[in-house]
């Protein structure tokens, strides 16, 4: 009986682990260092790529705020940099 049980319970399993969707959990893709300036200007440089077919304006602002952007990542980055070798 312990056989059966075991041998019916490994088939179930397998056909969970096959047939039936789980979700895929993906790691957060902010990093650690983002703060609450860079979080904004990722917000702002995402609706103007959206936007930005539909002229030329609003490509020139998109790389003028994707500019920012980098700047602003770089200046997290050091932040935090600095702060974790200070402690």
């Amino acid at each position: 009986m312990e056989e059966i049980w075991k041998s019916y319970k490994d088939i179930i399993l397998e056909g969970i682990k096959r047939y039936v969707p789980q979700k895929l959990l993906s790691k957060n893709p902010d990093s650690e260092y983002y703060n609450e300036e860079v979080k904004r200007f990722r917000v702002k440089v995402r609706k103007m790529y959206n936007k930005s077919k539909f002229g030329q304006p609003y490509q020139a602002e998109l790389k003028q705020l994707s500019k920012e952007l980098l700047v602003a990542k770089k200046k997290a980055q050091e932040t935090f940099l600095y702060s974790v070798l200070q402690n």
